[in-house]
């Protein structure tokens, strides 16, 4: 049996969370940053709302939304693992291992846009904090996005180039894609 994932008809795919995404993940600390971070079990959706939310001012509380939980088991990461099984120096499977990373970016579309629209509209997962810089709040938000609370030094790391990155790119260094 066969179960359909429901995505709202009217679920607008371009976000100020997809255009900020783009041009954060098209810088290369960041991006090995959270690479690194995915591979220690930590959610990417979640690290980019994070930094997204601390780059606009305002609190992150490590909550999905359920459509983001559900589309990002059962399809982003199903593609994730179908990509990752398939060789990156085979010839004859080139082709099929660049349609499923197309189809994999598209769903990390579709998984950004329902954390976007959850955010939106979730005035309360979110505030303005008072005070905080962007380095300061973008830790706060990144530890709230933490799969597990206890991190060791290389998460550390990790955090402090992710939220490096995002000081950088808050003060307008950040190329546009």
């Amino acid at each position: 049996m066969s179960t359909t994932i429901t995505v709202p008809e009217d679920l607008c795919l371009d976000t100020p969370l997809w255009h900020f995404a783009g041009r954060f993940w098209s810088r290369n600390a960041a991006q090995t940053a959270a690479l690194m971070l995915q591979d220690r079990g930590w959610k990417v959706t979640d690290i980019l709302c994070a930094l997204w939310l601390a780059s606009e001012g305002r609190r992150f509380y490590g909550i999905s939304a359920g459509p983001v939980i559900v589309w990002r088991s059962q399809v982003t990461e199903s593609l994730r693992h179908l990509r990752r099984m398939i060789s990156k120096a085979n010839p004859a499977t080139e082709t099929a291992r660049a349609c499923i990373a197309r189809g994999e970016l598209e769903a990390e579309k579709v998984e950004l846009a329902l954390a976007h629209r959850a955010l939106t509209e979730g005035e309360q997962m979110f505030d303005t904090p008072h005070g905080s810089t962007v380095k300061t709040l973008a830790l706060e938000n990144l530890q709230a996005a933490a799969p597990e609370k206890a991190m060791d030094k290389e998460t550390g790391t990790l955090l402090e180039a992710l939220t490096r990155e995002l000081e950088i790119f808050a003060a307008g260094e950040g190329s546009p894609c």
